[in-house]
């Protein structure tokens, strides 16, 4: 099958456990890909909240350094890709594609050329916040109720200029509202669920969800037990609810995957990228067409890339 996931944390994890991104015992490596036809997936760099200012950026760097190293040791099998053309050119010459994403703001140290250097350094994803507060905004923990700080605003502009995808994940209810308020082309949340069909501050409101499908945004789908439901082994049949709601909204198009993985327990017949074929086959055997399977498990995100990531 063909499998594009819009958030694993497995790169901070190859970075911590300093293991190898080809052959691990993670939710992801290169060995478990290998029945996978096309694979594109977009590692997120994880902030810490402990960590701001420069120790957050040099964290960002400690850890990209390992992304590099691991890009490079298994360059015939994965790609590291900036733009849609690049997807297209590995998956051309049977590679997988990997994009690169930053999951926490407060890797910019609050200033907007750390953020030109980490587009420079290939980044093309930037989720707001985690789940405290930042240079940036508030996220959806944090005792601070306010949304964008006038930084944060100012950072949201220039990512939309530079084409940059905003990712408002982990944001609180007030700063998704500024992102809509301010921002003119599609944004993510690279991997949240129905707040209506589980009720979680991580997960998305009808309106939200809504609004998203009327911007023709992503919404990945998170497979994080916690966020589908109350079992410590929430998985197929939760997953399918959340999906099954935000297609009922009109979600087609929008519907993606975000796994969460190497970032959050997992229900054990799905933990890995080995198993999504399980998933995928469930959502199937349960009403769920399978071109509209095809579509949450790829063509969705695939389209939004190419889309957005267009050669500048």
């Amino acid at each position: 099958m063909n499998f594009f996931d819009l958030h694993c944390d497995t790169i901070g994890e190859c970075y911590l456990q300093k293991k190898s991104l080809k052959t691990n015992d993670l939710h992801i490596s290169l060995d478990k890909a290998k029945d996978l036809e096309k694979w594109a997936q977009l590692f997120a760099i994880w902030i810490p909240d402990e960590k701001r200012g420069q120790e957050a950026l040099q964290y960002f760097k400690n850890v990209y350094d390992v992304f590099l190293r691991e890009i490079q040791n298994n360059e015939s099998d994965i790609s590291f890709c900036r733009n849609s053309e690049d997807i297209d050119k590995a998956f051309k010459a049977s590679q997988y594609s990997a994009l690169l994403g930053v999951e926490g703001g407060a890797a910019i140290a609050g200033r907007l050329e750390n953020l030109d250097f980490l587009y420079d350094c290939g980044v093309r994803l930037m989720t707001l916040t985690w789940n405290d507060s930042n240079e940036i905004a508030n996220g959806c923990f944090s005792k601070d109720t306010s949304g964008l700080t006038a930084f944060g605003k100012e950072t949201v502009k220039y990512m939309q200029g530079k084409n940059m995808i905003v990712d408002v994940s982990h944001l609180n209810r007030k700063g998704f509202y500024d992102v809509v308020d301010i921002t003119e082309k599609p944004f993510v949340a690279s991997h949240s669920n129905s707040d209506k069909v589980y009720s979680h501050p991580r997960n998305l409101t009808d309106e939200q969800i809504d609004i998203m499908i009327e911007r023709k945004c992503l919404i990945g789908l998170n497979l994080y037990t916690k966020f589908l439901g109350e079992s410590e082994q929430s998985g197929c049949d939760e997953a399918l609810k959340h999906a099954y709601h935000i297609l009922e909204r009109g979600g087609e198009k929008v519907l993606a995957m975000g796994t969460d993985f190497d970032g959050c327990t997992v229900a054990d017949k799905i933990a890995g990228i080995d198993k999504i074929s399980v998933l995928a086959d469930y959502f199937e055997n349960h009403g769920i067409s399978k071109q509209s399977v095809e579509n949450i498990f790829f063509d969705n995100a695939k389209i939004f890339f190419s889309r957005v990531l267009q050669m500048q």
